[in-house]
């Protein structure tokens, strides 16, 4: 054989060891690129759909915190079904899919295309409806639904018990953190990708209910949605101890989200002692005075608060975080994530992204204004892109 051949032979061998070495990661920035389109129209097929097979569709159901769970389960093509003990091997990346406050619930057709879009790069995506979300409470038994989640999916035939995560918009990132410290799933939680998410919902009421958010030390102000705080009360009637309090309450949250100029004043006047601390919250406009107003709330609400906020309930945590959230979110401050990202678990890692093209849960990418404007608006993408990929990266990697 000659040197020639030799040579020629060898690059061979180390082009294709390359290609064996690379082409997962290849394969998953292939995959990224195919579902960051989708992003941009977030209730319609994107290319993806003509690229990839079709998933399998499967409605199932499962008990969590002492009712019936139901649940979309979105397959590969070629994954079997859950009865279906020998279809998989226990292949597939699984992630639990949580819809967070919105009336669609599991049906939303922005998370219906999206767990479609996932399935076809080849996870088991796990969309639960979960009542409250749907019905716009939250409380802390949704916790206990998303944990009951996570265990259905992990013993799934098709799916790798230990390449499990979670993903949640809005207050669904916070419930999915504090799943993801269970003690039931924590071992089997891989990662947690959390959207717009909170940290501390005492913080949040501030914000809603006054516009400002503290960045490096200092109150920075920045209108918030209106509807943002009288969601909150009406969310917390349940915990209002007075009946006719929980009445007057829920006339002035509904007659605000309607119109917030409208006038409640006879309402207000008939309140209670327990309706006068929630609504004087609602309307104060001092972010200094907000600590003092929340500790004037009943035991019931304070107790809510420390149940589901994170600091000092997400201490046993393991799973890598991937947390994004849009610079300028008027729901959801984005500082809550950078708090997050700061006071991770020890046994986390974390990938923190601040995007400055999400509003809220909602992608919006600008391409007017000339060059430069482009320029930043192609940064932006690399940054959505970098997100996408990491989610992927968690299950296919």
């Amino acid at each position: 054989m000659t040197r020639r051949r030799t040579r020629f032979l060898l690059w061979v061998l180390i082009a294709a060891a390359l290609l064996v070495l690379f082409a997962p990661q290849l394969r998953v920035a292939y995959l990224t690129a195919l579902l960051l389109l989708e992003i941009p129209t977030p209730e319609a097929d994107g290319p993806i759909a003509a690229r990839l097979p079709d998933p399998v569709v499967e409605r199932v159901a499962f008990e969590a915190a002492g009712r019936r769970v139901v649940a979309d389960v979105y397959r590969p093509a070629g994954a079997g079904s859950a009865s279906d003990a020998d279809s998989g091997g226990g292949s597939h990346p699984g992630i639990v899919l949580n819809h967070g406050v919105a009336t669609g619930g599991m049906n939303d057709l922005r998370l219906v295309n999206f767990a479609d879009a996932l399935a076809r790069c080849g996870y088991v995506a796990l969309v639960p409806e979960f009542v409250n979300l749907k019905e716009f409470r939250v409380r802390p038994s949704d916790v206990d639904e998303v944990v009951a989640s996570v265990e259905y999916l992990a013993g799934l035939p098709d799916v790798n018990p230990g390449r499990v995560g979670l993903f949640g918009f809005s207050y669904a990132g916070g419930l999915a953190v504090l799943a993801a410290s269970d003690p039931a799933v924590r071992d089997n939680v891989r990662f947690v990708f959390a959207l717009g998410s909170y940290y501390d919902l005492r913080s949040i009421v501030a914000y809603a209910t006054t516009g400002y958010f503290l960045e490096d030390g200092e109150w920075v102000y920045m209108e918030p949605r209106h509807t943002g705080k009288w969601a909150f009360m009406r969310n917390m009637l349940e915990l209002v101890g007075d009946a006719d309090d929980r009445a007057l309450l829920a006339r002035i949250a509904n007659a605000k989200l309607e119109d917030e100029g409208v006038d409640v004043a006879a309402e207000v006047a008939a309140l209670g002692e327990e309706g006068v601390a929630l609504y004087e919250l609602m309307t104060n406009t001092d972010p200094e005075r907000s600590g003092k107003l929340i500790d004037r709330l009943n035991d019931d609400i304070l107790a809510y608060f420390d149940t589901l906020s994170l600091p000092g309930n997400i201490d046993e945590a393991r799973a890598h975080l991937i947390l994004a959230h849009g610079r300028d979110d008027n729901l959801m401050p984005y500082t809550e994530s950078v708090l997050l990202a700061e006071n991770a678990p020890p046994g986390s890692t974390v990938e923190l992204r601040i995007l400055e093209s999400f509003q809220h849960v909602d992608l919006a990418l600008d391409w007017s204004g000339g060059p430069r404007a482009w320029a930043s608006t192609f940064a932006e993408v690399g940054r959505v892109y970098s997100v996408a990929h990491a989610l992927l990266a968690q299950g296919l990697l």
